[in-house]
């Protein structure tokens, strides 16, 4: 209760502050004639001149964040300030109230955000954050405060790792299975947080965590000692292609290495990957910070390096210009004194590092910057709100509809049961974190009693949760819910999993409904009188066999933040179609049996994701269902076979037409499916692989009225990227990449209706030319 009383009153200190207005010291407002606030300088000269001015000693220090217990270190000796290099925020800003005091907008997890479909939203998302970022900057600094955690500009968002297996434990911040989702949805993010100021940062905004990490806690293995055994096949086709889409189309600031090692290398000790790859072949301009602790991992639990020492001089001479923590400040001079690093190296890393920080403005007057004018006034305010409440709505995938249960006729209804754990759980809208603070949470629960409140129906809700937590151990709440049910003229029930299942460090052994939700589940839906819909609450996939194939309604509800109830019973009452997409595939329970989770292959056993596994999934990628029908048809395109020259264009068109009697959004996707098999199209491979079942290469969001068509463009060159994704791309076993001569499908349009298949329209092409080799 007192720490809650120290904040408020901290948080009202800070109102009053913003309110009036306060001037806070900026170095070079107070010293304009240090040599680095020189404005006519580029950042980069700018930073050159601060590391000059500095001693060694003072050198080492600045290349360590000192967080999560400090902040990067002031230089009084020549009037350097700290700062706060420690901010994160995915779908929101994380900390807002631990440091100022304040709420911010909380929209859908990051699945939930892919789910949506809509590129244009992702950013918008994105650009609130980063305005609500700089209003608690803002605030902090008239306070005169800098966090350890919290209220900053430098921001390690967004993560955008393959959610190679669901049993990952951080899948649900990492976007979705698949390389082009991850890499779009993530220069969107970047594009929104980083501005679009032709002269300084909003943000720094970081692509992380670089490379092949996907793994948290798993029998005797954590992230801090794992080795991702990696193929150079599944490096080229899997796990690099959205970081060089991120990297070269969005320009972050920071790129974050990762805990793991990879074929025996921890990644920030990596040269090939931080150097090699990063910046001489990708143009990477900005600074690579570790992971927190990344660089201790290196010695205390890789034992890759036989003293800290050598550690810190590995990974600096890899390419790490800074650390997440103090293993720089506290061994980087014993490395230099040993001769293992030189000091011109580190003068390198720290330009790097300090020209981010000149390009968000910390040295300069507030009145130099766009957004020093943003104040608490527009945090959570209703045009942030109404964007998370449309965000709720677009992440809703509708599973099944059998009988066309959805949407619910209020007018009909007398009892509405709603049941299950997640039904009046708010802790599990966020997302695997609980250190979000939005101004409101509106559980599934409260959502369903405010649409029937705000439509004026007398419809009785009776509510029963079944269990007392989300583990479902005690069964004395299972018969109140299966009255219930019996009463009710309609079921909803709501199970899932939260942060207790599903976190950071902890990477789950199984894919389904905890057992006592599951028997839950099965006692309700036997009990009750009327239709069922079940409502799956979750981050990462989640699986039920038994609902798919015993329930007719199944609706798929990523943690949906501060909205989440509201939009879900818009979505049930048919106030809003549902229009989400599947990010990821959910396959049956008995997966995690024939898969071995500690296996990097994209190809072992049933195989992963969508592009190579081999199974019947439950649900696949990108499966969409909605209350009316889409159909999709071909044009500019003959029939048969078309003959494409190498250096030519694909031309790509569809019509998509809303067949249905209701207004309805479809996400439109685009695939490519080799047909020409690899032996021929790698004559230089002596042992070729299978190619992938398909490969997403575009999507786009569609609204269209009942009888209404659009014509949806995804045309692509053969040879050259576009906005940094080669299309058709394909790598042989031995990692070459290019792009090969030979037949290939290309669908348009994805998955949905009540008989799951396809909603699309399909042609042959056949590249002509040689093979074009395009490494990444």
């Amino acid at each position: 209760k007192m720490a809650v009383v120290v904040r408020w009153i901290f948080a009202a200190v800070v109102i009053v502050l913003a309110v009036a207005q306060s001037p806070w010291m900026i170095p070079c407002q107070l010293h304009p004639a240090d040599p680095w606030c020189d404005t006519s300088l580029s950042f980069e000269e700018r930073a050159k001149l601060a590391v000059q001015a500095m001693q060694l000693d003072e050198k080492v220090n600045q290349t360590s964040t000192f967080t999560p217990k400090g902040t990067g270190q002031a230089i009084e000796r020549i009037r350097f300030p700290a700062f706060a290099y420690h901010s994160e925020g995915l779908h929101g800003l994380r900390n807002s109230f631990d440091t100022v005091g304040l709420n911010v907008t909380v929209f859908p997890q990051v699945t939930g955000m892919a789910a949506t479909g809509n590129e244009s939203l992702i950013h918008a998302m994105a650009t609130v954050m980063s305005d609500e970022a700089r209003v608690l900057y803002n605030a902090a600094m008239r306070a005169g405060q800098i966090f350890t955690r919290g209220a900053g500009v430098f921001y390690w968002s967004p993560t955008m790792n393959i959610g190679r297996d669901p049993r990952w434990g951080r899948f649900q911040e990492s976007i979705s299975e698949d390389p082009y989702l991850n890499a779009v949805y993530s220069v969107n993010f970047v594009k929104g947080m980083q501005g679009n100021d032709t002269h300084y940062l909003k943000l720094a905004a970081t692509c992380k965590h670089f490379l092949a990490y996907s793994l948290e806690g798993y029998k005797n293995y954590t992230r801090h000692n794992f080795n991702a055994v990696v193929s150079d096949q599944d490096l080229q086709e899997t796990y690099l292609p959205a970081f060089h889409t991120c990297v070269t189309q969005a320009k972050p600031a920071q790129v974050m290495c990762s805990y793991n090692a990879v074929n025996g290398v921890p990644t920030c000790a990596q040269t090939e990957f931080l150097t090699s790859t990063l910046r001489n072949k990708w143009g990477f301009e900005g600074f690579v910070v570790s992971d927190q602790g990344a660089l201790d991992d290196i010695y205390e639990n890789h034992h890759y390096s036989e003293s800290p020492e050598i550690a810190a001089a590995e990974a600096m001479n890899a390419g790490c210009d800074q650390n997440d923590g103090v293993f720089y400040a506290g061994n980087l001079a014993g490395a230099i004194g040993q001769g293992l690093v030189k000091e011109d190296v580190i003068d390198t890393a720290l330009t790097r590092v300090l020209t981010q920080r000149f390009r968000v403005g910390a040295f300069d007057p507030p009145a130099r910057l766009p957004w020093t004018g943003l104040s608490t006034d527009i945090l959570h305010n209703s045009s942030h709100n109404a964007l998370a409440l449309d965000a709720a709505r677009q992440s809703i995938v509708l599973l099944n509809n059998s009988g066309d249960v959805l949407p619910l006729d209020v007018s009909k209804l007398k009892n509405i049961a709603v049941i299950g754990p997640a039904a009046n759980n708010t802790d599990i809208l966020t997302g695997g974190k609980t250190d979000y603070y939005p101004p409101y949470w509106v559980s599934h629960l409260a959502g369903i009693q405010n649409h029937l409140d705000n439509s004026g129906s007398e419809a009785q809700v009776l509510f029963a949760a079944g269990c007392d937590t989300i583990a479902c151990k005690s069964q004395s709440g299972f018969d109140n819910a299966k009255e219930v049910a019996s009463l009710a003229d309609v079921t909803l029930v709501y199970v899932g999993i939260d942060s207790t299942i599903e976190h950071e460090g902890v990477d789950r052994t199984t894919i389904g409904l905890p057992a006592g939700q599951e028997q839950l589940l099965q006692l309700v839906v036997e009990a009750a009188i009327g239709p069922v819909v079940v409502v799956l609450v979750h981050g990462g996939p989640l699986s039920s066999t038994w609902a798919k194939h015993n329930v007719a309604t199944v609706i798929d509800a990523i943690d949906g933040g501060q909205s989440a109830g509201d939009g879900l019973a818009d979505v049930i009452f048919g106030a809003y179609n549902p229009s989400g997409m599947l990010p990821y595939t959910i396959f049956p329970e008995n997966f995690v049996d024939k898969s071995d989770f500690l296996n990097m292959s994209m190809r072992t056993g049933p195989g992963r994701t969508y592009r190579f596994y081999q199974g019947e999934p439950l649900w696949p990628f990108g499966y969409s269902g909605s209350y009316t029908t889409f159909t999709v048809t071909w044009s500019g395109l003959d029939q048969g076979p078309v003959k494409i020259a190498a250096d030519s264009q694909v031309p790509m068109t569809a019509r998509v037409t809303n067949t249905g009697a209701v207004a309805g959004s479809y996400v439109v996707q685009a695939y490519v499916q080799e047909m020409t098999p690899r032996a021929s199209m790698h004559p230089f491979d002596s042992n070729p692989s299978s190619a992938p079942n398909k490969s997403l290469f575009g999507f786009k969001k569609v609204h269209l009225a009942p009888g209404a068509s659009i014509d949806v463009e995804f045309s692509q060159p053969v040879l050259e990227d576009h906005k940094g994704w080669c299309a058709f791309c394909s790598v042989a076993s031995n990692g070459r990449r290019g792009v090969a001569p030979g037949q290939y499908r290309i669908q348009i349009g994805g998955h949905g209706g009540p008989d799951e298949q396809p909603q699309a329209a399909y042609k042959i092409i056949e590249l002509q030319g040689d093979w074009a080799e395009k490494a990444l």
